[in-house]
């Protein structure tokens, strides 16, 4: 996988007051971490379109640019471990990045990508998904973007297990072998016809006038 560049600059304050500051002016407030690290920053919210040019996921290796950092070092490769969205403007507040090393591996989710139309559902079948994303082991340069599942043969009552990917000998899939990702049912039968409902109000009955008796 790529590296896609970001650039960003060292804050010394932190706290709530101080991050909403940062979106004012412009800035998302992260943190970069990893061993006996711990950085504060602030990434301009301008960067965030680089990330989203290249749909960016927990599986990309993000390298950090420290804009003010005098030091040699300026460039920290990283991935995403957490994104703080707003819940209603699902604007984001904040961003955890995870230094790494490119020598040592790493565990990261990739997401799972269903290419083609199942036999199945051609034939009135229904897909039904229960794994959206992998866990891997793997050196950040050899971690996929995205693992591709071919379903397009798959036939009603068949299922692709965790076990059925097959990927390079460099990378280690960590889930159960066993554990279902999609799988083809028979779609229930409807009923034809519904019971018929009962109706609150009954039908009102006419009754025929008796003939007024003479007085």
């Amino acid at each position: 996988m790529e590296k896609v560049g970001i650039k960003a600059l060292k804050r010394d304050k932190t706290g709530k007051e101080i991050a909403k500051k940062l979106r004012k002016e412009g800035f998302i407030p992260a943190v970069i971490y990893g061993k006996d690290l711990n950085i504060p920053i602030k990434v301009p919210i301008t960067e965030l379109k680089t990330l989203k040019a290249y749909h960016f996921s927990e599986s990309s290796i993000i390298e950090i640019i420290l804009e003010d950092c005098k030091e040699k070092a300026n460039r920290i490769a990283t991935v995403i471990k957490d994104i703080q969205l707003h819940p209603l403007t699902e604007e984001v507040l904040h961003m955890d990045f995870l230094k790494v090393s490119m020598k040592e591996r790493i565990r990261v989710k990739v997401p799972l990508v269903l290419k083609g139309e199942p036999q199945g559902v051609k034939e009135g079948g229904v897909l039904e998904q229960m794994l959206w994303e992998l866990e891997v082991e793997a050196l950040p340069l050899e971690i996929p973007e995205k693992i591709e599942v071919d379903v397009s043969s798959l036939q009603i009552g068949h299922s692709i297990h965790v076990g059925d990917i097959h990927l390079t000998e460099k990378i280690r899939i960590l889930e159960d072998p066993g554990e279902t990702i999609i799988t083809i049912v028979a779609k229930k039968e409807e009923e034809v016809e519904e019971e018929v409902e009962e109706v609150s109000e009954e039908p009102e009955v006419i009754k025929e006038k008796k003939p007024q008796e003479e007085g």
